[in-house]
């Protein structure tokens, strides 16, 4: 019998702590309106009135507004967005906010018991309970950043609220389109340098190529003579006038092998890459013609 009371006891603590936490964060949440009919979930970034969401919860530049958790709705102005990452950053004329913990540290581990948080439509503020089930490491903007995976189950209007630790620190803004309907969290090292680029440039430049690509497989005789080890290159099926592949002499019918020395085996890689290496940057691209293998220097564009 005392067994069972200490386990009615600890589960009684444990559902209190998650009470506390949903209520520590609530007040960072608010409801994004855009005139249409589908709303999204936004988060509390600083006290200033920066709220961050999902691009795609953002449909229209004009005709904002937050709803907060004390119901009060306030006009918002949009600073900008980022399709490639689906942020988009609004301000609010209001002062003194309560913006969402953050840690200092990465916490962010496979395992950790997180909260999915929410306030979709007029349903008012929702929760959900998992913990990160996989954790995908990325270097997309020469940062360590990562993307989350947790089994909370999300529901429409989740995208944009925050994946929450059990005090209550954001982890990451939840996503149900880069997930395809599962639960993913872009990781906080993303939210916040994108943030801080929207917040400075209203988009994130981003290195410029200039060429449309497919993966294609290296024939063997390739793979042997490459002083690094690679199966797959990107094959250039347009290069656009004028561009810095264009004017640094890459052709159509080129592979793509390697960009600062960092192997390009698909398009993400690519993609990856040209967000690591800023506009203006000389970079080295490795490539095959013909059979042989050669080297150019590439002047990056703003994208």
């Amino acid at each position: 019998m005392a067994d069972t009371d200490s386990s009615t006891v600890n589960l009684a603590a444990f559902s209190y702590e998650i009470e506390a936490t949903v209520a520590r964060a609530a007040e960072s949440i608010v409801r994004v309106e855009d005139g249409s009919r589908l709303t999204a979930s936004g988060i509390i970034w600083s006290a200033d009135g920066i709220i961050v969401t999902t691009s795609h919860g953002v449909e229209r530049d004009e005709d904002l507004a937050v709803e907060f958790a004390d119901g009060a709705l306030l006009p918002a102005a949009l600073v900008g967005r980022d399709p490639d990452t689906d942020i988009a950053v609004l301000k609010v004329q209001h002062q003194g906010l309560a913006p969402i913990g953050r840690l200092d540290s990465d916490t962010a581990r496979i395992g950790t018991l997180v909260l999915a948080l929410a306030r979709p439509g007029r349903s008012g503020l929702q929760a959900s309970l998992g913990i990160v089930s996989a954790r995908t490491e990325t270097q997309s903007s020469g940062r360590d950043e990562y993307l989350l995976h947790t089994d909370a189950d999300m529901y429409p209007g989740f995208s944009g609220g925050p994946l929450v630790d059990v005090k209550g620190n954001i982890l990451g803004m939840t996503n149900l389109m880069f997930g395809r309907g599962r639960g993913i969290a872009l990781g906080t090292p993303i939210l916040a340098h994108v943030t801080q680029a929207l917040m400075a440039n209203g988009r994130v430049q981003r290195g410029y190529l200039g060429v449309r690509t497919q993966q294609v497989s290296l024939p063997d005789g390739v793979r042997d003579r490459l002083p690094w080890p690679l199966n797959r290159g990107l094959l250039i099926a347009q290069v656009e006038p004028g561009s810095p592949a264009d004017m640094a002499g890459l052709l159509l019918g080129d592979t793509l092998l390697r960009l600062a020395e960092v192997p390009i085996r698909d398009v993400e890689a690519l993609r990856g890459q040209l967000r690591a290496n800023p506009p203006g940057s000389d970079v080295v691209v490795d490539y095959l013609r013909g059979g042989d293998v050669g080297q150019v220097m590439v002047t990056l564009g703003v994208e």
